[in-house]
């Protein structure tokens, strides 16, 4: 973010005026060098970022559903892989995922998602150490079908990480663990992952900066619609963007 503050690369953003002039306030209270373009469709962000005409672009307010149809189409992937790069009260950053209610619905989709966030921070020198949750404790799995299956597939998963050479441990339900202890968090699934980021940022007073999309060339960072200025997500988009050429 730092080095995306001091870049004067162009990030396009889908936001009201209202809150591109907040944002661009920020940006210019925050000494940054930022150029923000304001787009005010699905249609116009996105394939403003797929011509180049925009060297990163963060989602701001349009509606997710027609900004993740437009990204599939423009930059033909089958699904929308995102990570959301948070910090903790104590300024500690991490990363958390899924974070889409339709993600992560099975086994297979969070080794993936965990295999694309890890080679796309990767490329910034950045070596994750995994923490992958489930829906109880180990001594839990007599408590239903649906817990046992979770820790089986948590187990499951933190194994098959380990094999493709990352740092990875199941944590079980021990979020509070795991967030100390490791940089990316692996949710039991999107759903849970949503509930959980919410929980933590608007509620539980964590930042979160935005949620890169991990499975495509160019940067896209998407948000939360609940900002008053989307500063933090233009200067991550920013920084990835400088970072990643």
């Amino acid at each position: 973010m730092s080095r995306g503050c001091s870049s004067s690369v162009t990030v396009g953003i889908g936001i009201p005026e209202v809150q591109f002039r907040a944002t661009v306030s920020r940006l210019l209270e925050r000494g940054c060098s930022i150029r923000l373009e304001r787009l005010e469709s699905p249609v116009g962000l996105v394939s403003a970022l797929r011509d180049g005409r925009v060297d990163a672009a963060v989602r701001g307010t349009l509606p997710s559903s027609e900004v993740l149809r437009e990204l599939k189409a423009a930059f033909g992937l089958a699904t929308v892989m995102r990570a959301a790069v948070m910090s903790d009260r104590m300024a500690k950053p991490f990363m958390l995922a899924p974070v889409g209610i339709d993600e992560g619905r099975d086994l297979s989709e969070r080794l993936e998602l965990a295999l694309s966030t890890s080679d796309y921070f990767g490329r910034l020198g950045w070596r994750l150490a995994t923490g992958v949750l489930s829906k109880g404790r180990m001594e839990d799995s007599e408590r239903g079908d649906t817990i046992r299956t979770s820790l089986e597939e948590g187990e499951e998963l933190a194994a098959q990480l380990v094999t493709r050479g990352m740092d990875a441990r199941h944590y079980s339900i021990l979020i509070e663990q795991a967030v100390a202890e490791r940089d990316l968090i692996i949710a039991p699934d999107g759903v849970s992952g949503n509930l959980i980021f919410r929980s933590l940022h608007l509620v539980g007073g964590c930042e979160a900066y935005g949620a890169p999309v991990v499975n495509m060339g160019r940067v896209f960072v998407d948000t939360t619609r609940a900002k008053a200025d989307f500063s933090d997500a233009a200067m991550l988009a920013a920084g990835l963007a400088v970072s990643l050429r």
